[in-house]
């Protein structure tokens, strides 16, 4: 499947590690410092929304769609209000790299509203490696 935004790393963070901080949805400000004013989560697991404002004044409200078996996490963007960006689903692939480390697939589809695709795209890669660098700071 083709990716509107992707980033494809080799990490050396253990992939259980990277998969409990992401499916710590409402952790999100732990990860992105901040960036995030503040981060709201509803309910628990698969089903749980995260209604996260941004220091620059965005606000969005995600739902976590898929977290299986430590290798496959997924999200879409339900609410979006001043971000350029519609229709969008994200999806990270784990996997062991043989070395104590993870292979990451970060990629996402939307639709731009309002901004050049190719900026939206330039920011969202940026923030997925700010969220992977986060998550490999963590203690």
């Amino acid at each position: 499947m083709a990716y509107d935004a992707l980033v494809e790393r080799n990490m050396s963070v253990p992939r259980a590690k990277l998969f409990a901080a992401l499916t710590d949805f409402g952790g999100i400000k732990k990860v992105l410092g901040d960036a995030v004013e503040s981060c709201e989560l509803t309910g628990t697991g698969v089903g749980c929304l995260r209604t996260i404002k941004l220091a620059a004044g965005a606000r969005v409200v995600e739902r976590l769609e898929i977290a299986h078996d430590q290798s496959i996490f997924a999200y879409t963007m339900t609410e979006v209000s001043g971000f350029p960006i519609k229709k969008y689903f994200a999806v990270v692939f784990l996997a062991d790299n043989g070395k104590g480390g993870t292979n990451v697939t970060y990629g996402s589809n939307w639709e731009a509203d309002g901004m050049d695709e190719d900026e939206l795209r330039a920011m969202l890669e940026g923030l997925y490696n700010a969220i992977l660098d986060g998550i490999a700071k963590l203690p």
